[in-house]
C-alpha cells in the first residue's frame, strides 16, 4: 500500500480524510483511512492547485512540501485520502476550504489513531498540539529537544 505523508516535511500536519462509517471501532487503521467500496469523492479541489505527482497513481493538489491534498489509488480506485496542512503558512480561509470539502463529502479526519469531526475548534486544537506547530513555534528548541531525547 502506498501511504502518503511518508516524506513529509517537519512543518507539515499530517492527517488522513476518511469515509465516515459507524463502526470504526472494528476496523484496522488500514480499513480505516480506505476508499474501497465507498463511492468516490470528487476530487476537483478548487482551493489548492493541482501538480504533478511523483507517481501516476496519485493525484496531487499543492506542492508536497506545502499544505498537500494527495488522492491516492490502487488499480484505479481511490484507496486513501491523505491531507498535509504547512503550519508555516496556513491561512484561517485555506483551512475553511479544507474543513468543508470534508464536510461536503461526508468525511472525518484521521490523526494518529483518532477521528476527529470536520469543525474548526476540533482541528485547530489537535494541530496546535502536534510536532509541527511545536517545530513552527521555536525550531531551535523543538530541534534541541528531539537531540536530548536521543542522547543517553
Amino acid at each position: 500500500m502506498i501511504v502518503g505523508g511518508l516524506n513529509m516535511a517537519i512543518w507539515q500536519f499530517q492527517c488522513n480524510i476518511i469515509p465516515a462509517r459507524l463502526n470504526f471501532d472494528r476496523l484496522s487503521h488500514d480499513e480505516m483511512i480506505s476508499w474501497k467500496g465507498i463511492p468516490q469523492p470528487p476530487h476537483n479541489l478548487k482551493f489548492l492547485e493541482q501538480e504533478d505527482s511523483w507517481s501516476k497513481d496519485i493525484i496531487q493538489y499543492g506542492k508536497s512540501d506545502e499544505t498537500c491534498i494527495e488522492f491516492i489509488y490502487i488499480d484505479n480506485i481511490l484507496d486513501e485520502i491523505s491531507c498535509r496542512l504547512d503550519l508555516r503558512s496556513l491561512t484561517k480561509t485555506n483551512l475553511i476550504s479544507v474543513i468543508e470539502y470534508v464536510q461536503e463529502i461526508g468525511a472525518m479526519f484521521l490523526v494518529g489513531d483518532k477521528i476527529y469531526s470536520p469543525r474548526m475548534e476540533e482541528i485547530i486544537g489537535v494541530m496546535k498540539k502536534s510536532r509541527a506547530n511545536r517545530f513552527c513555534k521555536n525550531p531551535v528548541e523543538y530541534i534541541l529537544s528531539q537531540n536530548e531525547k536521543l542522547e543517553i
